[in-house]
């Protein structure tokens, strides 16, 4: 909605906009310290921006570079540690898109520890607020020498015209002996799950990184030297090499060396390329169409010169690609979602000129047709879904991007409204059409036709009752995590698609926030959710804990969160303390259970464990569920069985006395399936996602009113001989020791089970295992296609001679979740199992049996 300005307003804005391009040129060099004040004006864009108030952007109208805080504790994220003083952020200023994740100036082996500026060679006085222009702009770190070590001195430079970096470190020999070294610098850019590739390895004029689908490439030059490099998916080192082919450097004392380079950034490698060597390139634009005369979008067109490729185009919604090309001949072969247009490589001259070069490519005999697919639920509202699409009958697949993705992931498009608009090459299709296992799925073929739009009414019906309970996950990450380049609005379409209706934000030791992108999709109806964090420290695997809410503070050193600790219980502690000891959800992600709680020092034999940390554990992830199925046997666990069980060894401490809920989560780190194929139903006062009280979920947590599953949906209750009806993570006192205990499960029409059994004390009983073979009235199957479901419902009179926790499971033995969870997660049966009822007959609360269940308590390893 837009408003009318009152005059005085407006004029006041006026002058306020006039006094800020007076203060600084736009055509300068501009240094300022970020702060709350100018993040928005300042800060890069990008999906790899690390950049926090107190960091320098150094910047003019060419690029934008940031550069971390000289302390020791600055770390852009959990992996890319010890940035202080280094390159962290580098992108082009009309286009700004980050993809660095950090320029170790000098190698990882220095640590900056003082800063200074510099307008037009004037030092200047640093503050907290320091902002300045000029004609040019240093910021120059230092790193102190000593014990052979050399002082290092980097400075980053910029003119005003220039469109490169200048990165000028300077080895100074304070000591008095020389000092031999290897001028060498390391770059993390990580692409291993990426479009992205880099220099050979091997020695070079100029080393390049071309991020192809995000679109973003840097080139780096060294002045009279040469760069050899060793990458891999990562990181690459970079050694110089003088003029006499020699990387080491001998350094006399009171003597230095300096290795100068520069660095340009470009939304494509010809960019870059053209930034950093400034003649050979001539700006171009690309239009693609076909044979109808429609826009091709989403295109890929790869530039070679005398057959080796240059660099990669992509064109926009309106079929236009804009990049410097390299002067003289080239050869243009068009990519589209993963398959090479038939006939459309071209021979092209580009001349030199220093106006665009216009290209108009009519790519005749291609004509795409559009698939058109509408979404909505029972009631005809729009629903956020998930859409597969499969090429069937010599058909092939499409690919639409990486799995770091977001609308458009590999053969997958995510929907927030519930519709898109696709183009496809003509041929047939199988549609997959998904929300979660409270929604039925539809399945179908189609066909799309050149230059005609195929359009598709689709209704998901929500067939399975879940009142009362909602769909969580408490554990994802995205790229802000440092292990993974997930979009991490990719990872929030891939959430609310996927129906999960409340996910705290848990990236690796930073302390962040879906809240924007929950906004920029219009989903808040959809999903709820709160900041937290999965604080990540070492020994791995045993020192992870999920929390939930913790305060954000925005650009702030990892989002004010805690540090990690290398001693579990401290690290514990701490983050159970954090926000003055606030209320919160303390999870322990994928424990090595005996370590944890029977062998601290991991020498084989039992002791206390962690005792003084587990003693702020609220809730454990015990997956992979599919285990839970082997707990169904009346002969004792195996050693090889129980070693990869984890339910096992949760059972064993739950009858040891340790009352812990279990939890399942995905800890999804990519976005192709990646949420949505494991979840837990937390009892809830609301069915309305956006009504969910974050602290409701934190105590019916605590509490054990959670149900884990990868799709069947379990209920179970426990009614005493006085009527007194209890759920799952509740106690029940039955003095008459007698139970009567109640279990239902409900199945979509894509997933079934063919097994339910109860746990007493965490052992199956025979009469106590229910399946399709043995009970097959139990096991109903109502209706059919969209509207087919699969229901169980029993009631048992149970007689309990000691106190008892209950558990009730169910699963498939036969059959797998199948393709509508992905080749990865779809290979698992269908399971699910409930928390405990704790049954106590004598009124004294609940006592353990202290039974192992036929197996010595785990340690280190087991």
């Amino acid at each position: 909605m837009r408003f009318a300005l009152p005059f005085v307003l407006l004029l006041t804005l006026l002058v306020a906009a006039f006094a800020i391009s007076a203060d600084v040129d736009s055509h300068s060099v501009e240094i300022s310290v970020l702060t709350e004040k100018n993040w928005d004006r300042l800060a890069p864009q990008g999906k790899e921006v690390d950049a926090i108030y107190g960091d320098i952007v150094l910047r003019n109208d060419f690029v934008t570079a940031v550069i971390a805080r000289s302390v020791s504790t600055r770390n852009a994220n959990m992996t890319v540690r010890n940035v202080g003083g280094c390159l962290i952020d580098f992108t082009t200023s009309r286009f700004s898109n980050d993809q660095l994740s950090c320029f170790y100036a000098g190698g990882s082996g220095y640590a900056y520890s003082e800063w200074q500026v510099s307008i037009e060679e004037k030092d200047q006085t640093l503050g907290n607020h320091f902002s300045s222009s000029g004609k040019t702009g240093e910021v120059t770190v230092l790193s102190k020498g000593s014990g052979g070590r050399p002082t290092v001195k980097t400075t980053y430079r910029l003119t005003q015209s220039s469109p490169t970096l200048e990165i000028i470190t300077e080895y100074v020999n304070d000591s008095k002996k020389t000092i031999t070294l290897v001028p060498t610098d390391r770059i993390r850019a990580d692409g291993g799950k990426e479009l992205m590739q880099k220099s050979p390895n091997g020695t070079t004029d100029e080393f390049w990184i071309d991020d192809q689908f995000w679109q973003q490439a840097y080139v780096l030059t060294a002045k009279d030297a040469r760069i050899q490099s060793n990458s891999n998916s990562t990181n690459s080192t970079l050694k110089y090499i003088n003029k006499k082919n020699l990387d080491l450097r001998s350094i006399p004392p009171e003597s230095s060396v300096t290795v100068k380079r520069s660095l340009a950034a470009g939304r494509t490698r010809m960019d870059a390329t053209n930034a950093a060597s400034g003649s050979s390139y001539r700006q171009s634009a690309i239009q693609l169409t076909d044979s109808a005369n429609n826009e091709v979008s989403g295109a890929v067109i790869e530039v070679r010169e005398n057959g080796v490729l240059q660099g990669v185009l992509r064109t926009g919604l309106d079929g236009r690609a804009v990049s410097a090309l390299p002067v003289g001949n080239v050869q243009l072969k068009i990519i589209r979602y993963g398959q090479a247009i038939a006939g459309a490589e071209r021979d092209v001259e580009v001349a030199s000129g220093d106006d665009l070069f216009e290209l108009d490519i009519k790519l005749d005999g291609y004509q795409p047709g559009m698939l058109r697919v509408v979404v909505k639920d029972g009631d005809g509202a729009s629903l956020p879904s998930k859409i597969e699409i499969v090429g069937i009958n010599g058909t092939k697949t499409p690919d639409f991007g990486p799995v770091s993705g977001e609308f458009a992931v590999k053969n997958l498009r995510y929907t927030p409204n519930g519709v898109i608009a696709q183009p496809l090459d003509p041929g047939e299709y199988l549609l997959r059409i998904s929300r979660g296992p409270e929604y039925n799925v539809e399945e179908f073929e189609t066909t799309i036709k050149p230059d005609k739009t195929t359009q598709h009414a689709i209704t998901l019906h929500r067939v399975i009752d879940t009142t009362g309970w909602v769909s969580t996950d408490f554990h994802s990450h995205s790229t802000p995590s440092g292990d993974n380049t997930s979009s991490q609005l990719g990872r929030v379409l891939n959430l609310v698609c996927q129906h999960i209706e409340f996910a705290p934000c848990t990236e690796h030791n930073r302390v962040n926030s879906y809240q924007p992108h929950f906004d920029s999709l219009d989903v808040n109806a959809w999903i709820s959710s709160v900041s937290g964090m999965e604080l990540t420290g070492s020994p791995l695997p045993l020192n992870h804990q999920n929390v939930f809410p913790l305060h954000h503070h925005p650009h702030r050193q990892d989002g004010g969160g805690p540090v990690t600790d290398t001693d579990v219980e401290t690290q514990i502690r701490r983050v159970s303390a954090w926000d003055n000891g606030s209320d919160k959800l303390v999870q322990q992600d994928h424990p090595d259970i005996g370590w944890l709680f029977y062998d601290k020092n991991g020498d084989g034999k039992h002791d206390a464990g962690h005792a003084d940390g587990v003693a702020f554990i609220d809730v454990m992830e015990i997956h992979p569920i599919q285990r839970v199925l082997q707990t169904a046997t009346l002969d004792e666990m195996t050693k090889e069985a129980a070693k990869t069980n984890r339910i096992f060894k949760w059972l064993q401490l739950l009858n040891q006395g340790y009352r812990i809920p279990g939890v399942v989560n995905t800890d999804a780190h990519y976005n192709f399936h990646g949420s949505g194929w494991i979840r837990n139903w937390v009892q809830c006062s609301t069915d309305d996602p956006a009504k969910i009280d974050h602290m409701e979920m934190v105590h019916a947590s605590e509490e054990g009113r959670v149900v884990m599953s990868n799709g069947p949906f379990l209920l179970m209750s426990a009614t005493n001989g006085s009527g007194t009806k209890v759920t799952v993570g509740q106690d029940l006192h039955a003095p008459s020791k007698q139970v009567a205990v109640d279990v239902s499960v409900q199945c979509p029409n894509w997933l079934s089970v063919d097994t339910v059994f109860i746990l007493l004390n965490g052992k199956a009983r025979k009469d106590l295992i229910f399946t399709t073979e043995t009970h097959p009235d139990l096991f109903v199957e109502q209706g059919t296609g969209s509207l087919k479901t699969q229901t169980f419902k029993m009631h048992l009179d149970l007689k309990i001679d000691q106190d008892t926790h209950i558990v009730a499971v169910t699963g498939n033995t036969k059959t797998t979740l199948g393709p509508v969870m992905g080749p990865q997660w779809g290979k698992a049966p269908p399971a699910a199992l409930t928390n405990p009822i704790y049954v106590d007959i004598d009124g004294d609360g609940f006592t353990p049996n202290k039974e192992t269940l036929g197996r010595p308590l785990p340690v280190k390893g087991d």
